[in-house]
């Protein structure tokens, strides 16, 4: 059995069990608030027990209501079961699929007086029985892949560093459904040969590829080295032409193809996007009102905090008490950065531009804590407000360092896609201060390509607990 046989099989097992536990919420909700006595205190409802068809003609519905949200989030993927993202997602297909009952509810069995809390329980026990079923099926198939089961047989063509790198990553996968057979030559590697691992088997040469492919039962043919040319490529695909194998090719510039890429269409021509504008058009125009919204409301709050703050800064120690500096934002946008005074006047001065050490001794005993607290940052909801900066968003830096960090660090400036934010997905992952820049500027990275609304809440709330907890 092929991995695509093993997770068409699985798909379908999970749609039909799916079915049963939608239906199987509704029974349980139904039982829980009118039979089981455990709501009487909490419903309005004091009356008898509604007919218990009423909500049976509700599972059709529901059950199209739920399958349709959960085809739309993708959770028909057997091997995406066992990340995090799974649940999440359930989430917001309950969320979805709520709102899309009530709807129908209103529009179709208006007739009817349906309980919220039948509606609401059922969500909630949903949730739970989807997110077992999942972690179920992904468990059974990690087991039945370990018994070679549903197993992708792998080759790779053409052996080189790229090949090399590739066959780490494939192998370190142990549950990843793919099994590296082995390393199928190309006339242009001249060292397939000499291979490093005593593990990497030679299949052959692309001149007998389809015996290969035949012989070995291959699933899958990889393409990884960049100098395997057109006609050794085109040759491959002419000889699989008639059996069922899928092909494919690891592109040169595989280091900068991540999240966003994709094949689309330029004027009638196939080209491959290796790099999108991020932040732009409706969700561009939500992020910006939602920083509008945010900061206004939390200067408005604020406002009675920083006045204090401004009065014991000026009273601590001379000099301002509001300290700017120039700063770094979006496409390389100065700007000046606003915050809280925590070091005496003169603290940079003869110094330039240096990062803060957490015990610098041109802290003031004020600003030690309101640095520990990050109080210092509150006046950037001004900068947020303005547009300099955003909510969310890769910390600003300083523009004397931007020079040193671009030649030292690599992709340094792919911080500077979005506007820098007062957080961002790098702090709320530990990542503050004097913390290595290379890991901040991958978690920048991720957050730029895997941006979305939903992050930016989950990175704020993570950021009030961070505070919270000190």
């Amino acid at each position: 059995m092929s991995k695509k046989t093993l997770d068409h099989l699985l798909i379908a097992l999970i749609v039909l069990c799916d079915l049963c536990f939608i239906a199987t919420a509704i029974v349980v909700a139904y039982w829980v608030r009118f039979e089981s006595g455990w709501l009487d205190t909490l419903s309005l409802h004091k009356g008898g027990s509604p007919p218990f068809n009423d909500y049976l003609r509700l599972i059709p519905v529901t059950a199209i209501i739920w399958l349709v949200t959960l085809k739309g989030f993708k959770l028909y993927r057997p091997d995406k079961y066992g990340t995090s993202a799974v649940f999440w997602n359930l989430c917001k297909t309950s969320v979805i699929a709520l709102i899309g009952t009530l709807a129908t509810l209103f529009f179709i069995y208006h007739h009817v007086a349906y309980s919220r809390w039948v509606m609401l329980l059922a969500t909630g026990f949903n949730l739970v029985f989807l997110s077992i079923c999942r972690l179920v099926f992904h468990r059974f198939r990690q087991s039945v892949q370990a018994q070679g089961v549903g197993v992708s047989r792998v080759a790779v063509v053409g052996y080189d560093d790229r090949s090399r790198q590739f066959i780490n990553v494939l192998n370190s996968e142990s549950n990843s459904g793919h099994k590296l057979v082995g390393v199928i030559d190309a006339e242009e590697i001249t060292d397939i040969s000499h291979t490093d691992s005593s593990d990497i088997k030679l299949l052959g040469n692309c001149d007998e590829i389809l015996e290969i492919v035949n012989r070995c039962k291959l699933d899958i043919l990889f393409i990884t080295s960049p100098v395997v040319a057109n006609h050794t490529i085109l040759h491959i695909l002419h000889a699989c032409e008639g059996i069922p194998i899928q092909i494919y090719v690891l592109p040169e510039l595989s280091e900068f193809i991540k999240g966003g890429t994709a094949v689309t269409d330029f004027e009638g021509l196939p080209v491959l996007k290796l790099r999108d504008t991020p932040m732009q058009g409706v969700s561009g125009i939500i992020k910006r009102l939602i920083d509008i919204v945010f900061s206004l409301f939390a200067l408005i709050v604020l406002c009675p905090l920083m006045l204090i703050i401004t009065v014991a800064v000026r009273m601590n120690s001379p000099g301002k008490a509001i300290f700017t500096q120039e700063r770094v934002s979006r496409a390389g946008k100065r700007f000046n950065i606003y915050k809280f005074r925590s070091m005496r006047a003169d603290a940079e001065y003869d110094v330039g531009h240096v990062w803060a050490k957490t015990d610098d001794p041109r802290q003031t005993n004020l600003g030690r804590f309101l640095r520990r607290w990050s109080l210092d940052e509150l006046p950037q909801f001004f900068n947020v407000l303005k547009g300099d900066m955003s909510l969310v968003g890769p910390r600003p830096e300083m523009s004397g360092l931007i020079g040193t960090f671009q030649e030292t660090i690599p992709h340094y400036l792919a911080r500077q896609r979005v506007k820098s934010g007062m957080t961002g997905w790098a702090q709320v992952n530990g990542l503050r201060g004097n913390t290595p820049l290379e890991d901040r500027v991958n978690y920048d990275r991720y957050y730029i390509e895997n941006w979305s609304i939903v992050l930016d809440i989950k990175i704020i709330l993570r950021t009030v607990w961070a505070i919270i907890k000190g």
